[in-house]
């Protein structure tokens, strides 16, 4: 809810109240988006460093101090700083509880699980902006920034009231890993040291081989395995679960896709008269993604991930081609559940494929890695968009969007064409 709820006002705030030119005013909104993915980076190796939880209350005491900074009217140099700073914990944060929630859920249950961890995304994302615009508009930016700073503050309790597995209180280095891996093939090694020295030999082998294997991710399609095979012993492998790459970059593109949305829906339908109803179109684009996720995620426990995400794909493609050639408020509303169902489906099921077969001491690169594409398509899309934007049109645009998801689809049919194992 803050981040949402900041973002929408952020542009604004700069060019009324600091009259900051609109590049810069812009960038005072996406400078969020840019510490953000710079966290991506760095958020696996702090979780290695300090654990997963106490790196989670840190940095939910920081994002209530960097929220608490903006009632300060600090010069427009400053803001962008804070900004970037605030986007950096909120990385972080949304990178550490996204492992910790991934590392309790069962491999079996993985879809239904984050389907359901992903509502309360949904939530903030229908209620974040309304509160924003509409507490600016009527009682001025100070309370929002207070509103904001209450609210990041309730997640600091609840983040103390988690129970998480026992590898999620403690520093989850692959070192530490590889030493239990060790321990229990010695274990092993001397729970048969009665038997035969070749027998006592083969067993330790084999139950060395087994731990290895439960310490790294088993690669899901054979495209994850050669993309492993070349990220594994580069520099990139610290910050970088490979493995995740191929479904990160399909779910990246259509967050490509889904930037246009934020970033030109408003003035669209000013243009073409339908203000009304994008003033509640990301309401009806959540309440989809509220009804449908729980739905969406059971269903890839149980078939796989073809038959959930593929309708998916086809739902975003088909949700711009309809907002594309809106003439009244019904097409508009209809395009927001299309949309929805689409891109809640593909982001949910997504990091589902992504952490379903990732080792617990590989989830939090994992879950850095996915987030990490998905923050350059929605930071990356608006700079390009917006060249492309005054060129061709808003609705020419959409269009250009339903091919971008077309394209997401036969990317992803690619990526999970050799699926071992779907369920």
């Amino acid at each position: 809810g803050n981040y949402f709820m900041l973002m929408v006002v952020m542009t604004a705030y700069a060019l009324t109240v600091h009259q900051a030119p609109a590049a810069v005013a812009a960038f005072c909104a996406s400078a969020f988006i840019v510490g953000t993915l710079f966290s991506r980076f760095a958020a696996a190796p702090m979780m290695e460093r300090f654990g997963r939880l106490p790196l989670l209350i840190v940095g939910c005491i920081a994002e209530v101090a960097l929220s608490a900074l903006y009632l300060l009217n600090e010069p427009v140099g400053a803001l962008i700083g804070v900004r970037l700073a605030h986007g950096f914990s909120y990385g972080v944060c949304s990178t550490t509880i996204a492992t910790v929630i991934t590392s309790v859920v069962p491999p079996e249950r993985k879809g239904e699980g984050i389907g359901y961890f992903m509502l309360s995304i949904t939530l903030g994302s229908a209620i974040g902006p309304f509160a924003g615009i509409f507490l600016a508009n009527n009682f001025g930016y100070p309370v929002v920034f207070v509103v904001a700073s209450v609210l990041v503050a309730l997640s600091i309790p609840a983040a103390l009231l988690l129970r998480p597995a026992s590898s999620t209180k403690v520093k989850g280095s692959e070192a530490a890993a590889e030493a239990e891996v060790e321990a229990a093939a010695d274990a092993v090694a001397g729970a048969v040291a009665e038997a035969p020295d070749e027998e006592a030999r083969e067993d330790a082998a084999a139950n060395r081989d087994e731990a290895l294997a439960a310490s790294t991710r088993v690669p899901s399609t054979h495209l994850e395995e050669k993309v492993a095979a070349k990220v594994e012993h580069s520099p990139l492998a610290r910050f970088v679960e490979a493995g995740v790459l191929p479904i990160s970059v399909v779910c990246g593109l259509l967050f490509f896709g889904y930037s246009s949305l934020l970033t030109f829906l408003t003035p669209y339908a000013t243009e073409i008269g339908l203000a009304r109803a994008a003033s509640v179109f990301f309401v009806v684009y959540a309440l989809a993604m509220f009804v449908t996720r729980p739905f969406t995620g059971r269903a890839f426990d149980r078939v796989g991930p073809h038959p959930v995400m593929v309708p998916a794909f086809v739902s975003f493609a088909l949700g711009m081609v309809v907002l594309a050639f809106a003439a009244n408020d019904w097409m508009i509303l209809g395009a927001a559940a299309l949309l929805g169902f689409g891109v809640g489906t593909v982001q949910s099921c997504g990091l589902a494929m992504a952490v379903r077969v990732t080792s617990d001491a590989r989830l939090s690169v994992a879950n850095a890695t996915f987030y990490m594409l998905l923050d350059v398509g929605v930071g990356v899309g608006p700079i390009l968009l917006g060249i492309v934007a005054p060129l061709i049109g808003y609705a020419n645009l959409y269009l250009c969007m339903a091919v971008v998801g077309a394209l997401a689809l036969a990317l992803f049919l690619v990526v999970a064409k050799t699926e071992k194992g779907a369920r």
